[in-house]
């Protein structure tokens, strides 16, 4: 009857070692998957992240040159106004110095 008791025991305890091992190799490999589905992540992370990057960077690009585009056309615009206001005082300027050369 002890001796009985004894091997139900070891049984018991045989069977617990199993299902112990059981469950760790389970956890093991849901550690394993999980470990790989985040580095897949990650990486698609990573990948997005840059394409959203270069995308910003080239609509950044895109307003910058626009904008540099309105202030060379300004520049032109001011350049053309100071040239007409030196014309029109140039022709004041001869006009000047001619009277006073014939005075």
């Amino acid at each position: 009857m002890v001796e009985e008791a004894i091997k139900r025991i070891k049984d018991k305890e045989a069977a617990c070692a199993k299902a112990l091992e059981e469950a760790k190799e389970e956890a093991e490999e849901a550690i394993k998957k999980t470990r790989v589905k985040a580095e897949k992540l990650i990486k698609e992370t990573e990948t997005t992240a840059k394409e959203e990057g270069k995308k910003l960077i080239e609509k950044e690009e895109e307003l910058a040159n626009k904008e540099a585009q309105k202030i060379k056309e300004k520049s032109l615009k001011e350049k053309q106004r100071v040239r007409k206001a030196a014309r029109k005082r140039m022709n004041k300027a001869i006009s000047f110095i001619a009277r006073e050369i014939v005075k």
